[in-house]
């Protein structure tokens, strides 16, 4: 009964003992998605790790184990450049998702402009010899 308790209480974290341990999991995830001619993903690369998305953020974030942000980070900007350089996103039905994934915040949290609504004042003041009527 302790040791079911122990392993529960164990985080899918420790199977990651170093940053580096993480980083060739990582690059495992990117070999294998290229060699499957598989576009990455944050889903993907959690589901790889054996971890959570939520947990894959806090890590991203530095909210858990900093020693990984670096890491995990690099992983993001590799998926993001992907998203950014691969002709697949330029295919049909794929622009959108491309625009669309390039406004998370993990993979550039670019922004549509903004247009800023500009009101005009104009005061006209009729001189001498002139009537509202000139105007209409």
């Amino acid at each position: 009964m302790v040791a079911v308790t122990a392993k529960k209480s164990a985080s899918k974290s420790q199977e990651y003992a170093t940053a580096d341990a993480l980083k060739a999991k990582c690059e495992s995830y990117f070999s294998q998605c290229d060699e499957d001619e598989v576009l990455y993903g944050e889903a993907g690369l959690a589901l790889y790790l054996n971890v959570t998305i939520k947990t894959l953020r806090r890590w991203y974030d530095g909210e858990r184990h900093e020693d990984f942000q670096d890491t995990v980070q690099m992983a993001f900007m590799r998926i993001q450049n992907q998203i950014e350089t691969d002709p697949r996103y330029q295919e049909k039905g794929m622009v959108t998702r491309g625009i669309f994934l390039n406004k998370q915040p993990r993979f550039g949290g670019y922004q549509d402009k903004v247009e800023a609504r500009q009101d005009i004042s104009v005061n006209v003041n009729m001189g001498k010899g002139m009537d509202e009527s000139d105007f209409k």
